[in-house]
């Protein structure tokens, strides 16, 4: 017999098999299809269709079963709507603490005022691609990785804020396509030109 928490264990090992199985769909991309979406709240919630159609814009097809497990699971308090941010976390994880330091480092940077939010014409200059995964194998020029970048954070966000969250959640996802501390700090290092 199959626990829950085993069952869940299988969705979302199913899930990341679809989202690594194609070339153009990540994590990140994921995130930001469902920030796109009208339901899409400041409480990073999206109603269940839309949760849905967004994982099969992505390439994610579950059985009936598994669909239904997992929306009751991500729908404890039977509201109808999803957390995004916990659905995005059940995925990639959390970036241990020495990945976590350097991506509040890279923020602060901007944040010098301890304001919780950064804004987004504060990178110009800054931001070095050169080392940027799809970059490296030739997908993109740093300035296409740079415009990318900030594509990323201007979807549902109309106030050109980026709050410390939203970064965390970003390199969270970036976190989790690189196996290595050393080269994930290295490359945010790199790229935000820290010491």
């Amino acid at each position: 017999m199959i626990t829950p928490q085993e069952q869940l264990d299988i969705i979302i090992k199913k899930i990341k098999s679809f989202l690594n199985s194609k070339s153009q769909t990540t994590i990140r991309t994921l995130g930001k299809t469902f920030r796109g979406f009208e339901s899409f709240d400041q409480k990073c919630r999206i109603d269940k269709d839309e949760f849905l159609i967004g994982l099969k814009q992505n390439g994610v097809v579950l059985t009936k079963f598994q669909t239904d497990f997992l929306l009751n699971y991500l729908d404890r308090n039977r509201d109808g709507s999803i957390d995004v941010a916990e659905f995005l976390y059940l995925i990639r994880g959390s970036p241990n603490e020495n990945r976590l330091e350097v991506i509040v480092q890279a923020f602060r940077k901007f944040d010098k005022e301890n304001l919780g939010f950064i804004v987004a014409d504060d990178f110009k200059g800054i931001f070095n691609a050169k080392n940027h995964p799809k970059v490296t194998r030739g997908e993109l020029t740093e300035d296409q990785a740079y415009i990318e970048f900030l594509q990323y954070f201007k979807e549902g966000n109309k106030s050109g804020h980026i709050s410390l969250n939203e970064w965390k959640e970003y390199y969270a996802a970036v976190s989790a396509d690189i196996e290595s501390d050393e080269n994930f700090i290295a490359l945010i290092k790199e790229t935000w030109r820290l010491k």
